[in-house]
């Protein structure tokens, strides 16, 4: 295909990719990385070049009954998992947990519970090798699906 070929080809689909661009890939993106993110907490690590595991909550192995049952970060109501959530704008995906302790544990910061306690980092949430490689795949094959 010749330069001239391909510019004849994105002008004659110019609508579909502006609308692809704006509206379709930032809901498939965002979903993308809320399955991402959520795939973190069933692994039990940060996969990012390579799953980095999390230090074991110390519950695991000495809680009685359903709390030591559960892996780090979840629990039978699985609060912080489950509040990932996407919001779209236009050419635009934007990832959150509204839990108000979610920050505490996925950076590691000063926890409340005593002085100097320092929750130890148990990141679930960031930038991350393999999410960039499926958002350029999904980028990829909807922007191929078009210009087909």
């Amino acid at each position: 295909m010749t330069p001239n070929e391909f510019k004849r080809l994105l002008k004659a689909n110019e609508a579909a990719l502006k609308k692809t661009i704006q509206r379709d890939l930032p809901v498939k993106i965002g979903d993308t990385a809320v399955y991402h993110f959520r795939d973190n907490f069933r692994a039990g690590g940060f996969v990012n070049n390579g799953l980095k595991r999390w230090k074991p909550a110390k519950r695991i192995g000495r809680a009685k009954g359903s709390a030591g049952r559960y892996g780090t970060l979840l629990s039978g109501r699985n609060h912080l998992y489950r509040s990932i959530y996407k919001r779209t704008e236009p050419a635009k995906a934007i990832i959150y947990n509204n839990v108000v302790y979610a920050a505490v544990h996925n950076e590691g910061l000063r926890a409340g519970r005593g002085k100097g306690f320092i929750m130890p980092r148990r990141q679930f949430m960031g930038d991350s090798a393999e999410l960039q490689k499926k958002i350029r795949k999904e980028i990829e094959t909807t922007i191929n699906n078009i210009l087909k």
